[in-house]
């Protein structure tokens, strides 16, 4: 992990996740790049007002990412790596241009909401990067903070993996922090425990794959799944939650709807998504 993208709009959870960043750069001996995207905003009156140029409003978004990296090197020290940019235009759009021209291995990005998936968050624009951007992201809920990993619950529910590549963050957290992955799957009555020969086939893939980090496979029975999930971190005390959208329905699903039920995981854990 060489490159940690941090976007930010200079909100307080912003603030957080980009102290959650730091300390995770700080471990992994990585450079933090923050980034902000403004556009020019929209006047509705009819009085004359003065509206700043794109050069104005560029230059003023750099004062304030400057002014969070001298607290990062106040804070952790300037042995950190930081560096600062900015764009005009949409943020989504704006983190997949910076993307074709930086080697980025993380982006760590603030959740707002009581929990990770709820009605408000559905179309958030972290919800919309985890959605669209195809690098591993991070989500940091409001009261996350930085504890050192020691146990990973990986939730999936067995649909093959085209790109084995995709676990590579994950395992690359495991082995930065000398962590244990707990992959559980959430089955929703006792008759599902059996695999059928589909998830047998990708258990002994997925078995492979996490060859030479500590690991371990589970079933959960619940029949709602987030809060089997939710019950599992508890019961395990896991440090982070990770997952691959795609290759879990129900998860799938609360991305892809534009509403949903009440679907909130733990926010004192961070969220890993990761995509192949």
């Amino acid at each position: 992990m060489k490159t940690i993208l941090v976007p930010t709009d200079f909100s307080a959870i912003s603030d957080n996740a980009i102290n959650y960043a730091a300390e995770l750069a700080k471990v992994s001996d990585a450079k933090l790049l923050l980034f902000h995207v403004y556009h020019v905003p929209v006047i509705t009156t009819d009085v004359p007002v003065i509206i700043p140029s794109l050069e104005e409003l560029g230059e003023d978004c750099m004062v304030g990412l400057r002014k969070i990296e001298n607290e990062i090197y106040n804070t952790h020290g300037t042995g950190m790596q930081v560096e600062c940019r900015c764009e005009c235009g949409l943020v989504v759009d704006e983190i997949e241009e910076l993307l074709k021209k930086e080697k980025i291995d993380l982006i760590v990005m603030g959740m707002h909401g009581a929990g990770y998936l709820s009605e408000k968050l559905i179309g958030s624009v972290t919800t919309a990067a985890i959605r669209k951007v195809k690098k591993p992201i991070l989500a940091i809920a409001p009261d996350v903070k930085f504890r050192p990993i020691k146990n990973i619950a990986f939730a999936c529910d067995y649909k093959e993996i085209n790109n084995k590549d995709v676990l590579t963050p994950l395992k690359e957290f495991a082995a930065i922090f000398n962590a244990h992955i707990s992959v559980v799957n959430v089955v929703r009555e006792t008759a599902e425990l059996v695999p059928n020969t589909e998830q047998a086939i990708a258990g002994v893939k997925l078995e492979h794959s996490l060859e030479g980090t500590e690991h371990s496979f589970h079933y959960t029975e619940n029949s709602d799944v987030i809060e089997g999930i939710n019950h599992f971190v508890d019961q395990n005390h896991s440090d982070m939650v990770v997952m691959i959208p795609r290759m879990h329905n129900v998860i799938r699903n609360i991305f892809m709807e534009p509403q949903t039920k009440r679907m909130a995981f733990h926010t004192h854990v961070p969220l890993l998504s990761l995509h192949e």
